[in-house]
C-alpha cells in the first residue's frame, strides 16, 4: 500500500501549536505528538551559543496526494528549511487493518485508487531506528556520527514483556528505553547501522537497530 504514509515532523516544543494549526488546516489529522530531545552534544551547543531544548515529534497518516502539498507548504509557509526549525519525512505503510480508517485517510480518492499501488518511488533517504537501554543514547549517537550521521532525535520509552520473554539479545525488555531516530542518505545507512550495532556497550545495553524507507523529506536543505 504505497498510497498511505506515516508523516513525521520533528520541531521545537515552542513551535508545536503553530504546526498543529498548520496540519489541521491541511486536513492532516489526527496528529499524535511525543516529547523528545535533540542529540546535539554540549560542546556543539556551546560552540553555537544554543541551549538544549525539548522537541516534539508529530505523527499523522496521510494519503499520497497530500505529500507534495505538505512538503511545499512546510518549506514555503512554515520555513522548515531554516536552521533548527525542524524536519519532516514520509514513510510508506505496507497495510492498514481497518477499512474504515483507510477510507477516512483516502476519502478524496475512489475505490480503484485506494487498491491501486503507485509506481515505485526512488528511495534516497532512510530512517535508522535504534532501541537501547536508558542512558546509552549518547553512545549511540557518538558511534553514528563517527560513521557519518549528522544528528538524531531521542524519544524516552518503556518496554513491556510477559513472564519468560523479558530478555531480547541480552537486553531487558521491560526496562526504560531510549529510541534514537536518525535520518540519513541511503548509501550511508549500512555504515551507520553497523557502527551502532558493533559498538562496545555496557552489559545489557546492546541496541536493536533497523531502518525504514523514506520517500519524501522537508527541512534537510543543509544536509543536501
Amino acid at each position: 500500500m504505497q498510497n498511505v504514509y506515516l508523516f513525521m515532523t520533528i520541531i521545537k516544543k515552542s513551535d508545536s501549536e503553530e504546526f498543529i494549526d498548520f496540519y489541521l488546516k491541511h486536513d492532516a489529522a489526527p496528529i499524535y505528538s511525543t516529547i523528545c530531545q535533540g542529540s546535539a552534544n554540549s560542546k556543539t551547543l556551546d560552540l553555537l551559543g544554543l541551549e538544549k531544548s525539548e522537541k516534539i515529534m508529530m505523527q499523522s497518516l496521510v494519503p499520497h496526494n497530500k505529500l507534495a502539498e505538505l512538503k511545499n507548504d512546510l518549506t514555503r509557509n512554515m520555513s522548515i528549511d531554516l536552521p533548527d526549525r525542524g524536519i519532516a519525512l514520509a514513510i510508506p505503510l505496507s497495510s492498514i487493518a481497518s477499512r474504515r480508517v483507510l477510507n477516512h485517510i483516502v476519502k478524496d480518492e475512489n475505490e480503484e485508487n485506494i487498491q491501486k499501488e503507485t509506481s515505485e518511488r526512488s528511495i534516497e533517504m532512510e530512517l535508522v531506528v535504534s532501541i537501547c537501554a536508558k542512558g546509552h543514547s549518547d553512545e549511540i549517537m557518538n558511534a553514528a556520527r563517527e560513521a557519518g550521521a549528522r544528528g538524531g532525535t531521542i524519544v524516552k520509552a518503556k518496554g513491556t514483556a510477559s513472564a519468560g520473554t523479558d530478555k531480547f539479545f541480552g537486553m531487558a525488555i521491560s526496562d526504560e528505553k531510549e529510541i534514537t531516530y536518525i535520518v540519513t542518505k541511503k548509501d550511508q545507512k549500512s555504515t551507520i547501522m553497523k557502527a551502532i550495532a558493533s559498538y562496545t556497550y555496557a552489559d545489557g545495553a546492546h541496541p536493536i537497530v533497523f531502518s525504514l524507507p523514506v520517500t519524501e523529506t522537508a527541512g534537510f536543505r543543509l544536509l543536501d
